[in-house]
């Protein structure tokens, strides 16, 4: 494979990580606004961090989907712990 066909995967891991993190990002700020700050939300900014990272990795260099549907799965359970933070 050439690089143009990583740097292809790498771009559209990054437009996908733009997309979800407009709904995290929000989700973090409305936490913050409200005050909401413990040992889970840390968690799941924590989580959430890594599970993109490891899906832009993986996305990147064409690993099998069961990899980038883990990753995808760590952040949405992030932004599920932080929802349930804010409604609980």
């Amino acid at each position: 494979m050439g690089v143009y066909v990583y740097s292809r995967r790498l771009m559209a891991a990054h437009n996908n990580a733009v997309e979800n993190l407009v709904v995290f990002a929000v989700l973090v700020l409305v936490a913050a606004f409200a005050g909401i700050s413990n040992e889970q939300t840390q968690l799941a900014v924590v989580l959430y961090f890594y599970s993109r990272l490891v899906h832009a990795v993986a996305f990147t260099l064409g690993m099998p989907a069961i990899v980038r549907i883990g990753a995808f799965l760590g952040g949405f359970t992030a932004q599920m712990i932080l929802v349930i933070n804010l409604v609980g």
